[in-house]
């Protein structure tokens, strides 16, 4: 008779390999470890997810599903455009600082699958969001009228810092506690930084 999955221990296993994968990085992350936290043992995490590839891409559809719905709720609220873009890079910003090892492996990924985040994100536009963007410029609030300028700027601000890790400790000589602290720093100064960057 085969084992039905079960969507709480499935969930746990999930959550424990964000917080492995985190701590270790993709690389470095073992199973073990992952079952361990997850208080199952390593045949019934392997039942779950038969290898470290496929837990990985997993846990990244969870991640990014998580970040989406919340980036959409705020896209489609009523709120004022001015506290959208506020709620939108901060969201960005806290997503980029919490998943920087998920970010590397999904462009990773991406370089070999084009369609790879097409299989995991649903993409359907925010023409609240767009509308009051274009207005936004009308008024004069705002550098750019085009979306995908916008998009495109914000998300390079938001992210960018956070995965180029690696880069700016080798440029400025800083060892992992160094970096890390500066990591805390970018993500309170970022948000202004970014508004400075596309209001006038």
């Amino acid at each position: 008779m085969v084992k039905s999955k079960d969507n709480n221990t499935e969930q746990r296993i999930l959550e424990a390999a964000k917080q492995i994968f985190l701590r270790d990085g993709l690389q470095g992350a073992r199973m073990q470890d992952i079952a361990d936290l997850a208080t199952i043992n390593r045949s019934m995490l392997h039942y779950y997810f038969r290898d470290k590839e496929m837990l990985t891409h997993e846990t990244m559809k969870s991640v990014i599903a998580q970040f989406i719905k919340t980036f959409k709720e705020n896209l489609n609220s009523d709120f004022s455009f001015e506290e959208k873009v506020k709620k939108y890079i901060e969201t960005e910003v806290d997503f980029a600082f919490n998943n920087p090892n998920m970010l590397i492996f999904g462009l990773h990924e991406a370089s070999k699958d084009p369609e790879f985040f097409k299989k995991i994100i649903e993409n359907k536009r925010s023409t609240n969001f767009r509308n009051q963007l274009k207005e936004a410029y009308q008024k004069g609030e705002i550098k750019t009228k085009d979306i995908e300028e916008f998009v495109i700027t914000v998300s390079s601000l938001c992210m960018f810092p956070f995965i180029a890790g690696p880069i700016y400790m080798m440029i400025f000589g800083w060892n992992q506690d160094k970096w890390e602290s500066y990591r805390k720093t970018l993500r309170k100064s970022l948000p202004k930084l970014i508004k400075q960057v596309i209001t006038k």
